[in-house]
């Protein structure tokens, strides 16, 4: 008999993403929405429990505006497009015997809505969290500093003046 061990590829997609031999490249999607930034709180490390933008790993032969879109959607169920880059930020986390744990070049995009759930003359529609966000919140940019965010997003923010 045969015995073959049961993976849980969900934890194994995070796993590989640890102590790499190449730095891994992620989008992001920024959405300023009525003085409100949308925020997701990560599911999954590096950053779990953080709030951070809506993003996640470029795909093999997309670019990187449509990786922004596509991330942005899974997370979010909004349909928005990549208009502007908003900017780039190293992300290097050590772990406690100072072994490069994970390694990130965050690509990050302004995001323009594209979906008919959204108009000035609306109110803000209830979002629900999806894929590897924990949650989903429109923050108010004044409020920001009550949330827990990731260090990358506070080093864009900061270079966007926006905190």
């Amino acid at each position: 008999m045969e015995i073959t061990p049961k993976l849980d590829l969900e934890k194994l997609k995070y796993d590989l993403r640890k102590y790499p031999v190449r730095p891994h490249i992620g989008i992001g999607g920024l959405l300023l929405y009525r003085n409100r930034i949308l925020l997701i709180k990560r599911k999954y490390d590096p950053g779990a429990n953080l709030w951070s933008i809506p993003g996640g790993h470029l795909k093999l032969g997309e670019t990187c505006e449509e990786g922004a879109e596509r991330e942005f959607l899974e997370e979010t169920t909004i349909t928005a497009r990549a208009r502007k880059l908003a900017g780039l930020v190293d992300t290097l986390i050590y772990d406690d015997e100072n072994k490069l744990k994970y390694h990130y070049v965050l690509i990050n995009y302004f995001m323009e809505i594209e979906d008919s759930r959204f108009s000035e003359t609306k109110s803000l529609p209830k979002l629900e969290a999806q894929s590897d966000a924990a949650d989903i919140a429109f923050v108010p940019i004044e409020n920001i500093s009550d949330y827990p965010i990731t260090k990358s997003l506070r080093t864009l923010l900061v270079e966007l003046n926006l905190l």
